[in-house]
């Protein structure tokens, strides 16, 4: 029976020992894993996408000039008979930033030239 526990105690120092070990190689292997982890990339887990103003994904390009409200009220004036140009002179922008802008705002544009008073 003293040979028995004997033994018994032997094998729990044992499997002390080896617990302890296994601790130790979990934390060098989340250290590792940790260093790497900037580094390597898993195909399993792409990076996000984003457009090229890395805003995320979308819409790519620069940033839109005018906002929404700013697009309403140029579709009013629009409405009211002012012409794509002159509203392009007025605000300091292209063309066809306007046109973007009126068409986000939801306006059907004019096609041709205005009528002559």
């Amino acid at each position: 029976m003293a040979r028995l526990n004997q033994l018994l105690r032997e094998l729990a120092r044992e499997v002390e020992r080896l617990a302890e070990r296994n601790e130790t190689l979990e934390r060098r292997l989340r250290s590792i894993t940790g260093a790497l982890q900037g580094t390597l990339r898993s195909r399993l887990d792409p990076p996000p996408r984003t457009g090229r103003s890395g805003r995320g994904p979308g819409r790519r390009g620069a940033p839109r000039k005018f906002s929404d409200a700013q697009g309403k009220k140029l579709r009013r004036e629009y409405e009211a008979g002012a012409t794509s140009g002159r509203l392009a002179k007025k605000y300091g922008a292209a063309l066809p930033t306007i046109l973007g802008t009126l068409r986000r705002a939801g306006t059907t544009l004019r096609r041709g030239r205005p009528p002559k008073k």
